[in-house]
Order: structure tokens, then sequence, then C-alpha cells
């Protein structure tokens, strides 16, 4: 049973397994041939359709709803177990067996979710896909790890004239926030002759997308502005597609035995000019098909298979080091002469850049590895 008593009954299937999903997108009114209906997104009625296959039963809930001195969360779940797709309800229900955090980036950077990471730790319930490190710490132990040959040269941000020594070493640098998303406030700074650096951004603090050149004085002071929270990373000749740089979102989850799975690799291509890739940024999403096309065009290749194992390599690192981890989608580049990088983790990827094949698949691994790691709790607490 999945409900509190004195709130009715709710079977969960042969295993009682409950898997709740922190979120707060909440179900909607919706039109459908028999009338109107509460229900959630595709992707949670797919989490909802798989969970069953598996005995279990999915609920959604915002971390703001759960009365933790109680043991109780108030939260929704499909009103017929067999009919995830349907209308959904909510209710009282004990707090679920394991969680999946799927809150929103700039909601969990401001802290959203910390008490529901503290209180999950308290009671030994597995907190599913919990924030990485930030980008700098991520950078520094993967470029210690036997996967460094993917990682990019980077420095924390110091003052002093060391930054600009590196910047000059490297030629082309990216200074980002070691807590940024979305592009937000990063900037390239490229060594241009005669003491001069050109900088760039698409997206600035303010929205704005700039561009100047400034000399090595100019540069230095507004370096200073920029502390311990900002990071440099060398630049790489990335593989360009009608001379616009091109980098590929590479999606990987874990199933139901835990194991690795590429769910889709989606190529970004930046604006003329561009600094990033990102779609707020003014970048664009390419299928996979049209961007081996205009390679081809172009005499180039796309080493897919070398991209995916790369991947696969990079999340068997993460996972030993960090458990819960299922989820994660990398920003990767290949250089012009053949070279693989992972420039970005993003530990909680957006669905919206996946077709709709791979946010099937997402909400079959997103289901099956929650039904992992509640079996895996039920296990160790009977030892």
């Amino acid at each position: 049973m999945c409900k509190v008593s004195g709130w009715g009954d709710m079977r969960m299937g042969i295993s009682g397994i409950c898997l709740g999903v922190a979120t707060t997108v909440v179900p909607r009114r919706r039109l459908q041939a028999r009338g109107m209906i509460d229900r959630p997104s595709l992707y949670y009625c797919r989490m909802a359709h798989f969970a069953a296959q598996w005995g279990a039963t999915l609920i959604l809930f915002n971390p703001e709803h759960v009365r933790w001195s109680r043991n109780i969360v108030e939260a929704w779940s499909p009103a017929d177990l067999r009919h995830p797709y349907g209308n959904w309800q909510k209710a009282r229900q004990r707090l679920p067996d394991i969680i999946y955090e799927n809150v929103f980036v700039h909601l969990a950077v401001q802290g959203y979710a910390h008490e529901l990471r503290q209180q999950a730790a308290i009671r030994g319930i597995p907190l599913f896909n919990p924030g990485l490190p930030n980008k700098w710490r991520t950078s520094l132990w993967l470029s210690n790890s036997e996967v460094s040959h993917f990682i990019p040269p980077a420095v924390k941000m110091a003052h002093g004239i060391g930054s600009i020594r590196r910047i000059r070493k490297w030629g082309t640098a990216y200074l980002k926030p070691v807590g940024g998303y979305g592009g937000m406030g990063v900037t390239r700074i490229e060594t241009l002759p005669k003491g001069q650096y050109r900088l760039a951004t698409d997206r600035a603090r303010s929205g704005n997308r700039w561009r100047r050149v400034v000399g090595e004085s100019q540069l230095q002071t507004w370096l200073d502005t920029h502390d311990g929270h900002f990071m440099l990373q060398q630049g790489l000749p990335l593989l360009t597609l009608n001379g616009r740089k091109v980098d590929f979102r590479v999606v990987v989850q874990r199933g139901v035995e835990g194991q690795w799975h590429r769910v889709g690799i989606v190529p970004k291509i930046a604006a003329v000019d561009g600094v990033v890739t990102n779609l707020v940024a003014g970048g664009e999403r390419l299928s996979l098909e049209q961007c081996l096309v205009l390679a081809a065009r172009e005499g180039k290749s796309i080493p897919i298979e070398e991209l995916t194992t790369a991947a696969l390599q990079i999340a068997q690192v993460i996972s030993r080091r960090y458990p819960m981890t299922g989820l994660l989608g990398y920003d990767m580049g290949i250089t012009e002469d053949g070279g693989i990088w992972m420039i970005e983790t993003n530990p909680k990827p957006a669905r919206s850049l996946l077709t709709d094949e791979m946010r099937r698949q997402s909400a079959l691994y997103s289901a099956g590895f929650s039904v992992y790691l509640a079996r895996k709790a039920t296990v160790r607490a009977r030892a």
C-alpha cells in the first residue's frame, strides 16, 4: 500500500515499491475524449507505465509538500494504476522508497532541494541523481582519472598575471562560472597580435550579447573581477559545419540492471561567431542525420561510436564515485583532427533537446534505475 492509513488504499503491485519523483511540474487539466482529466507530462506517464511493469507505483510531489515530521507527502499518482495515461489524483501518501530528484537546474542551484537531500539521507532513502560537484571540481577529479584524455585542460580563476599567461599559452580560453548553466556568463577570450584580446559573450548576466577588443591591462582588470567562482578552460578547435562550431549533447542513463546505456546524441550548432551552442543563447538543434549529411558535404565525418564509448566510459568513472548517479548529459566536442573531448557534464540535462523516442527511452531507464536502487536498498535493509 502506498497511501497513508486514513486516506484510503492504493494497491502498489506485487513488490509494493513506491517511486517518488521530486518536481515542481505538477499535473494540469487536459481535455481527452472522455472529458477533462488531471495528467502530468507524457514523460511521467511513461515512467509510471514502465514502473508498473516492475511492480512499482510512481508518485509525483513538490519537495515543499513533504511533512517530514510525519513521514508523509502530498503527491500525485494515477487514479487507476492500469491506466497511467489517464486521470491522476492527489492524496497524502507515505514517503517513497526511492526519490528521483528532478527539480529544475536553476532551482537546484538556488538550494530548492537542499532539505529534500538532507531528510532523505537521514531516513536512508536512496536519492536518484542528486547534483554533482561544480564544473571545476568535476573537471579536476576527472582530469586525474583514467578518462583524463577526454577532459580539456582547465584552471580555477585566481588573481594575478598567471591567468593571462595561461590564455596566451592556449591561444583561446573560455571563462566559465563553476555553477553556471544554459551558457550564462561564458566568455570566450581570444589572443590577438600586439597584446590585444577579443572577448565575446552570447549570454551575459544582464542578458546581453557583447563583443569587445581590449589590451592586456584592461583584460587583467576585467579578470580580477572574476574570483574563484569561475574557471578557465582551454579552447578547442572544434569541428565546424558551414563555418559554425558544433558540439554534441550525449545523454546516457542506467537501467533496471544498473548498467549504462546511450539514450541519444543531439548535435548543437552555434550561431555565426557564437560562443556557446545552447539554444537559449542562439544555438540550434540538428538531428544526427542532418549533421551527418552536412559533414559529408564538407568531407568530414562524425565518429558516433567513439563518442558513445567515451560517454559510457566517463559515466562509469562518475558512478563509481557517485553511485546514485543514473542520468548524465555531456556536451562533447570533436576537434578537426578527430579528437574527442568532454567539455561539460550536466547531471540534469534538459529533455527538450531529445526526440520523442529518446524521451521514451529515457523514461524507461529512469523508472528502471529507480527500481534498481529501491531493490538494492531493500536487500541492504534485510542483511
